[in-house]
């Protein structure tokens, strides 16, 4: 099996987190002001070491999400979003692919705050650190979001998609 394969090694939390992912972007009610020059909601997947993983996710996401609200999607991976993209091609949405140190994490939530980016995190404590969203796994997983962050980040969510999720203030 191909999907088994290429996923091997990795944590399940990342991969359940991977496929929440498109799904918390949809829900940023600014979604079509985050548009590349050419058309495409940018995701990126975010690493600092394991630049082979990073890839190995993006192409199992490219399986999981060809649109969003009916716009074709860019799926990308950089260790650097700041230096990697210019500010007119900056990303919808950031998904870490790997669990970050606080200053590289900083950076990133910083970067994602500026620019009103949603970032992903599957990493237990990240919501809690600062990361925008996250998967929270108990008899349900449900998207675990992170207020404090969407209200710096000027980022707005469909209030019933809020209220479904776990709240971090």
């Amino acid at each position: 099996m191909v999907w088994a394969e290429s996923t091997e090694n990795i944590d399940r939390r990342v991969l359940i987190g991977l496929n929440f992912f498109p799904n918390v972007i949809a829900v940023d009610q600014d979604i079509l002001s985050k548009r590349t020059a050419s058309g495409k909601l940018r995701l990126l997947l975010a690493y600092t070491i394991d630049r082979q993983t990073a890839e190995r996710l993006a192409d199992q996401l490219k399986n999981i999400v060809e649109t969003i609200k009916k716009n074709p999607v860019e799926i990308v991976t950089s260790n650097d979003p700041e230096k990697n993209f210019s500010a007119s091609e900056v990303p919808c949405g950031i998904f870490l692919t790997e669990w970050l140190q606080d200053d590289e994490f900083e950076h990133i939530i910083r970067y994602a705050v500026e620019r009103h980016i949603i970032v992903f995190s599957p990493f237990v404590g990240d919501v809690e650190r600062g990361a925008t969203a996250g998967i929270y796994i108990s008899t349900k997983i449900r998207p675990f979001l992170n207020i404090s962050t969407l209200k710096k980040s000027n980022i707005r969510v469909h209030e019933l998609f809020r209220r479904l999720s776990k709240n971090h203030d």
